[in-house]
């Protein structure tokens, strides 16, 4: 982005930048919590599994936080360093990726999953790949750096966890003949899939950002 004369006349609170990275640094570690709960599901045992649901739960409740405090400073703050619809709309979807993992854990408790299809798995990886790309998208909107291969790298993860969810509902109303856990399964493949369709929506909206700006 180029530099114009407001940004030297009228300095512009580059504070919001950093409460992002704390947003997303919180969602990357849920993603790392995830990814291990669901990788070692079955050989973790009882207590072990709650602990890592509640530390997700934490992650959830500290991302709460940052996205409160953005809203709050939002209302404060007379010059932002991009627009306050574009500033608020981030905001609120990080913290919607961040919410929809806690709802995806704690289902993995409240229906007393033991033990999960490798596409499962496949997701968890996704998640978190797409969510170390969105730290890196949001350090280069901060310092003005070229998003390009931030944002491709995630739409093609996006695509990719299009595919996995297309070939996961495939393999799950074919194989199983459970209803019960046809019913399970797909509730947690629909919400993984909305987890990186979030993520996926920060990389246009930053795109979109840029554009703007110039």
């Amino acid at each position: 982005m180029k530099l114009n004369l407001l940004d030297i006349l009228l300095p512009r609170e580059t504070k919001f930048f950093t409460y992002f990275t704390e947003q997303v640094d919180v969602l990357i570690e849920a993603s790392k919590l995830f990814k291990n709960l669901v990788a070692n599901l079955d050989t973790l045992d009882e207590k072990e599994i709650e602990n890592s649901i509640a530390e997700i739960k934490e992650c959830e409740i500290r991302g709460d936080a940052v996205e409160r405090k953005i809203i709050q400073e939002l209302h404060a703050t007379f010059i932002t360093p991009i627009d306050r619809e574009d500033i608020h709309t981030m905001a609120i979807n990080i913290d919607r990726a961040l919410d929809i993992l806690n709802s995806v854990a704690r289902k993995v408790e409240i229906y007393s999953i033991r033990q999960v299809p490798a596409n499962v798995r496949r997701f968890a990886d996704i998640i978190l790949e797409i969510t170390t790309e969105m730290g890196k998208l949001v350090v280069a909107l901060r310092h003005r750096r070229d998003i390009t291969s931030s944002t491709r790298a995630m739409h093609s993860l996006e695509n990719k966890a299009d595919e996995l969810f297309h070939q996961s509902m495939a393999e799950l109303f074919k194989d199983n003949k459970n209803p019960i856990d046809v019913i399970r399964l797909k509730e947690l493949y629909e919400h993984l899939e909305s987890v990186v369709d979030c993520s996926d929506y920060i990389g246009k909206l930053v795109r979109g950002v840029v554009v703007k700006q110039g």
